[in-house]
C-alpha cells in the first residue's frame, strides 16, 4: 500500500473513531480476519475495519465517512450468510456490524404494526411481542437467536410462519435505510410527512427495491412489520413417506388447502448427521420446554413422556418424514384443520409421532446447532424456490441429478441430504451438505468454545471444501434450469446470467441512482463491479 493510500486510511479511521466512539470502531488483525469469513466461505479479504455503530445518525456518519474517502461498506448482520453476502469484494472496505441497532422502535397493538431496529434478532423481536396476543405473520428462521431482522430482509428469509404468510418480504410495511452517500430514507407510508408507518401503498412500491438486495441498494436501520392476532390453539402431525414425491405431493396439497402454519420435510440421512434433529431428545431441559407449552399442566406432562418414549430412532424407520404445526384461532377450526391435514397426509403416507415439530415449537430459537453436522461435520445448504404444481417434476430431477452425483460425493466424502418446504404458493427445496473440515472462529463464536471444542484442531480441508462449491454450483445451475428462483444470491448463486438483459439494465439503472459510485456492498447481485 502506498504512503498515499496509509495516510488515506489513517484519516478514514480517525473520522470513523470520532463519530462512533472508541469502542465502535475494530481494526486489530484477529477482528478484522473474523469479518473475512462466512458459514461457507473462506478465507475473504479482511476489511480496513469493522464499524458497530449504535443508532441510524451513526451508521450515517460512517457510510458518509467512507464515501467521502471512496471506501466500500458492506452491511452485516447475525452472521449466518453462507453465500458471501457479507464478505468485502476489495481490501478498501469497511464492515457494518449492525447488531447494536436493536430496539423496539414502536409497538402499535392498535394499528397492528411493530417498528423495530434491522439488528434486532428475531428471538429479541419475538419477546417483545409476548403477552400482547400478536406476531407477525412470518416470525423468523430457525437460527432466529442470531439471525437479525435486516439480514432477513436484505437475503429473504422463510419458516416459521411461512407456510401460509410466505417470506419476510410479505410482512413488510416500510423500511429506514441508509444510502451510499448517508442520506436517510424511509419507504412506505412513514417516509410521508405527518403520517404513521401503516401501510407500504401509496405510489411506487419503493420498498421492495431494499428487500433481497442483499444489501446491495442500502444499509437498512428500522422496518416496519405488520402483526396479526396470534391463534390461540396449536397441534401437530407428523407422517411418513417411502419417496419425496409421495411428500412433496402432501406437501402440495397441504399448500393448497392452506391449512399448515409450518412444516418441513427431511430425508433419513438428515435425520442421521443433522446436531439439530438429534438434539430433539436430549433430555430434561427439552422435555420441560414441551410440558411448559401443553395446554395445562397434566397434557404438558403426558406430552413430554411421549417424546421422552419416542426418542428420534422412529424417524429412522422412514425415508422421509414431514412434520408440521397447525394452528386455529378456535378449538372447532383448528380440529377441522387437523381433519384435512391429517386426511392428507394419509393419502400419501403414514401418520407418526408427532414429536419433532413438538419439540421445535416449544423453543423455537435454540442455538444453532445446524451450523455443524452430529460429529463436528461441517455443513452449508443451498435452495431454490419453484411453482407448486412443478413440485413433481423438480423432485424427479433432484433425485436423478444426485444419483448420477453420487460416486463423486462418495470420493469427497461429502454427505447429501435434503429439506422441503412449502412457502405460501411456493415449492421449496433445499439440499444441504456435510463434509470434514476445519472449525473456523465463526463457528466457534456461534456454537460456543465448549461445542466445538472436541473438532477445534481438525485440519483444514480445501479439496473437499472445493468439492463442495462445485457440486452447489451444479445444484444451482440445474435449478435455473428447471425453472427456479433462489434468494440468498449474494456473490453466490447466478443471477445476472439469468435475467433478460431489460430487467438487468433496469437493475443497474436503480443501483446507479441509489450508489453511483458503487460503493455499497459492491459486487452484491453481480452490481458495482
Amino acid at each position: 500500500m502506498s504512503i498515499a493510500a496509509l495516510e488515506g486510511t489513517a484519516t478514514l479511521l480517525d473520522a470513523l473513531r470520532a463519530a462512533l466512539g472508541a469502542d465502535g470502531l475494530l481494526d486489530d488483525e484477529k477482528s478484522r480476519s473474523f469479518y473475512a469469513n462466512d458459514v461457507f466461505w473462506q478465507p475473504g479479504i479482511p476489511p480496513l475495519a469493522i464499524a458497530l455503530p449504535r443508532d441510524r445518525e451513526e451508521v450515517a456518519a460512517a457510510v458518509r465517512a467512507a464515501h467521502a474517502a471512496g471506501v466500500a461498506v458492506v452491511p452485516r448482520g447475525g452472521g449466518m450468510s453462507y453465500t458471501k453476502g457479507y464478505l468485502p469484494e476489495r481490501p478498501d472496505s469497511v464492515v457494518i456490524d449492525g447488531r447494536r441497532l436493536n430496539r423496539i422502535v414502536e409497538l402499535n397493538a392498535d394499528s397492528l404494526y411493530v417498528t423495530v431496529e434491522t439488528g434486532c434478532t428475531w428471538a429479541a423481536l419475538n419477546e417483545a411481542l409476548e403477552g400482547t396476543g400478536l406476531r407477525t405473520g412470518y416470525w423468523g428462521p430457525l437460527s432466529g437467536i442470531n439471525a437479525t431482522i435486516g439480514g432477513a430482509l436484505s437475503q429473504n428469509s422463510a419458516f416459521f410462519g411461512s407456510a401460509l404468510h410466505g417470506t419476510v418480504a410479505e410482512s413488510v410495511l416500510g423500511i429506514t435505510v441508509v444510502l451510499a452517500d448517508g442520506r436517510i430514507v424511509t419507504t412506505g407510508s412513514g417516509g410521508r410527512v405527518g403520517t404513521r408507518p401503516f401501510t407500504r401503498s401509496g405510489g411506487p412500491d419503493l420498498t421492495g427495491l431494499f428487500l433481497g438486495d442483499n444489501g446491495a441498494m442500502g444499509f437498512k436501520v428500522a422496518a416496519t412489520l405488520r402483526l396479526h392476532r396470534r391463534p390461540e390453539h396449536a397441534d401437530f402431525l407428523s407422517f411418513g413417506f417411502a419417496t419425496m414425491q409421495a411428500m412433496a405431493a402432501a406437501q402440495v396439497e397441504m399448500a393448497r388447502a392452506r391449512c399448515v402454519s409450518e412444516g418441513f420435510g427431511i430425508d433419513r440421512t438428515k435425520v442421521e448427521h443433522s446436531a439439530s434433529v438429534n438434539k430433539l431428545s436430549d433430555g430434561l431441559k427439552t422435555l420441560g420446554n414441551v410440558a411448559k407449552a401443553g395446554k395445562s399442566l397434566f397434557q404438558g406432562a403426558r406430552e413430554a413422556l411421549s417424546v421422552a418414549t419416542a426418542g428420534t430412532a422412529f424417524l429412522k424407520e422412514h425415508n422421509f418424514t414431514l412434520h408440521l404445526v397447525v394452528e386455529g384461532r378456535s378449538e372447532t377450526q383448528l380440529r377441522e384443520a387437523m381433519q384435512t391435514v391429517r386426511a392428507i397426509g394419509a393419502r400419501h403416507g403414514k401418520e407418526i409421532e408427532n414429536s419433532v415439530p413438538k419439540v421445535m415449537r416449544s423453543k423455537p430459537f435454540g442455538p444453532v446447532r445446524g451450523m455443524l453436522g452430529r460429529e463436528g461435520q461441517r455443513w452449508v445448504p443451498i435452495h431454490a424456490i419453484f411453482p407448486l404444481g412443478d413440485a413433481d417434476r423438480v423432485v424427479a430431477a433432484n433425485d436423478a441429478f444426485f444419483a448420477e452425483k453420487r460416486g463423486f460425493m462418495e470420493q469427497h466424502g461429502i454427505i447429501y441430504s435434503v429439506m422441503t418446504m412449502t412457502v405460501g404458493n411456493d415449492f421449496f427445496l433445499e439440499p444441504a451438505f456435510y463434509w470434514t473440515d476445519e472449525i473456523t472462529p465463526l463457528h466457534a463464536a456461534s456454537l460456543g468454545d465448549e461445542v466445538v471444542k472436541p473438532w477445534r484442531d481438525r485440519p483444514a480441508n480445501p479439496t473437499a471444501r472445493n468439492a463442495v462449491a462445485e457440486l452447489r454450483r451444479a445444484t444451482q445451475e440445474l435449478y435455473c434450469s428447471l425453472g427456479g428462483v433462489s434468494w440468498q444470491v449474494a456473490r453466490d448463486y447466478p443471477f445476472r446470467e439469468i435475467l433478460t438483459p431489460e430487467t438487468w439494465s433496469l437493475l443497474e439503472g436503480v443501483k446507479r441512482a441509489v450508489d453511483p459510485q458503487g460503493l455499497m456492498n459492491p459486487g452484491s447481485l453481480g452490481l458495482g463491479r
